[in-house]
C-alpha cells in the first residue's frame, strides 16, 4: 500500500477524522502529478495538521479550505472540483487540475474502503454521487470482470462507468525498499531526508542505544527498525531488488554486509559510504575472496552525488539522497553522475 495509507491508518487509530485530498487529473503544467496526496486533520487543541502536499501555493490553500469544511461536515463526504491554475488562482504554471476529497472517520472505515492493512495493493474504484461501495481488486481481476482497468503505471484519474463517474487509483506499493545499515550520524541524517520521500526504509543496527534513539527522534509510522547482533545476516531478509546502503561504525562489518548482499546477487543497488582508498581496499578484498569482477563493479563507493561539498553528516546525507532520487528517475538522469562516482574508485 502507498505511504499515505499507512499515515492515514496511524492518524485514524488516534480517533481523529482525516480528510484526504488527491490530485486526480492534470492538463498542462501543474505542481504535482496525479496521485499526489495531502492528508488533513485536527490535533486535540483544534489546530490543523497535515501530511503530504499537492504542490503548495494558492491551489493547496484553497484545497485545504475545502478540506476544513469536510472535517466539520458529516462522515462519508466526497467531492471533486477542477481549478484553472492561471485563470482562477493566478498561478504561473497555468494548467488545469482536478482534485478529489474524501473523509475517513475510523480505522474500520479505512479498511472497508481501502482493503485490509498489508501489502495487498490493486486498483481502487470510488463512485461519486452514488451510494456504491468502494471496490479494491487486482488489475487482472478488474480486466477479467470487464471493469475499466487503466494501463500499467496508472496512478489516479476519473473514468465513466455504469452510469456514474468513478475515481480510480492504484494502491500498489510505489516506494522503493531501502535497507540502511547503520544508525550513526550520517544514517540518522539520511533517514530524516528520506522519510518523506518514496522509500520503505528498514533501518538495521546492532547497537540498541543508537537505533532506538534514531527511531524515537523520527517517530514515523512505517519506519522499521531491525536491532540485530549480526547486521550482515539481516541482508537475507531484504526483498529481491531492494536497495542497500552500508554505513556502519565498523569497516569489517561494512565488508561483511557487502559480501552478504553481493552473495545474494538479486539487489537493485548497493552503496557503501567511504573514501576512494576504502573503496579500493574493499574491491581488492572482494576479489581475493573470489567474487566475480562484474559483481564487484556493482558496489558503488564512494556513495553520493558528486559535486556536493562538505563533510558534515547532513551534507553527506543530502548527497546520498540526491543520488537515490536520480536512481529512481531512471538511467537518463543518472548515467553521468553515477559513472563519475564509480570511475574515480578503480580497483
Amino acid at each position: 500500500m502507498p505511504e499515505w495509507v499507512r499515515i492515514l491508518r496511524h492518524r485514524l487509530a488516534s480517533g481523529t477524522p482525516v480528510v484526504r485530498l488527491a490530485v486526480a487529473t492534470v492538463r498542462g503544467s501543474a505542481p504535482r502529478d496525479p496521485g499526489a496526496t495531502l492528508l488533513c486533520w485536527r490535533e486535540e487543541a483544534g489546530r490543523p495538521a497535515f501530511w503530504g502536499s499537492i504542490g503548495g501555493g494558492r491551489l493547496e490553500a484553497r484545497a485545504l479550505e475545502i478540506a476544513a469544511q469536510l472535517l466539520d461536515g458529516p462522515s462519508g463526504i466526497r467531492r471533486a472540483e477542477h481549478f484553472s491554475l492561471g485563470a482562477t488562482l493566478g498561478q504561473c504554471c497555468g494548467g488545469v487540475v482536478e482534485l478529489f476529497w474524501e473523509r475517513f472517520d475510523s480505522v474500520e472505515d479505512a479498511t472497508a474502503r481501502l482493503g485490509p492493512e498489508g501489502p495487498l495493493g490493486g486498483l481502487r474504484y470510488c463512485a461519486l454521487g452514488t451510494a456504491e461501495a468502494d471496490r479494491v481488486v487486482p488489475a487482472e481481476e478488474a480486466r477479467a470482470a470487464g471493469w475499466p482497468a487503466p494501463p500499467p503505471g496508472w496512478t489516479a484519474g476519473f473514468v465513466f462507468w455504469e452510469g456514474c463517474r468513478w475515481f480510480v487509483e492504484s494502491l500498489d506499493e510505489s516506494a522503493q525498499a531501502l535497507w540502511l545499515y547503520g544508525a550513526g550520524h550520517v544514517g540518522s541524517a539520511l533517514v530524516r531526508h528520506l522519510t518523506d520521500l518514496p522509500f520503505r526504509i528498514a533501518w538495521v543496527d546492532s547497537r540498541p542505544e543508537w537505533l532506538r534513539s534514531g527511531l524515537a527522534a523520527l517517530a514515523r509510522p512505517g519506519l522499521v527498525g531491525h536491532l540485530v547482533e549480526a547486521p550482515e545476516d539481516a541482508a537475507d531478509e531484504a526483498p529481491a531488488d531492494a536497495w542497500h546502503l552500508v554505513m556502519t561504525h565498523c569497516h569489517d562489518l561494512d565488508l561483511r554486509i557487502c559480501e552478504a548482499v553481493l552473495t545474494r546477487g538479486d539487489f537493485g543497488f548497493l552503496g557503501l559510504i567511504g573514501s576512494r582508498s576504502k573503496a579500493a581496499r574493499f574491491r581488492q578484498r572482494l576479489a581475493a575472496r573470489a567474487y566475480a569482477p562484474d559483481r564487484i563493479e556493482r558496489l558503488v563507493c564512494p556513495v553520493g552525488l558528486t559535486g556536493i561539498g562538505g563533510k558534515e553528516p547532513a551534507a553527506i546525507a543530502i548527497a546520498i539522497a540526491a543520488q537515490l532520487l536520480q536512481l529512481r528517475a531512471g538511467p537518463a538522469a543518472i548515467v553521468r553522475p553515477l559513472q563519475a562516482a564509480s570511475d574515480r574508485v578503480g580497483p
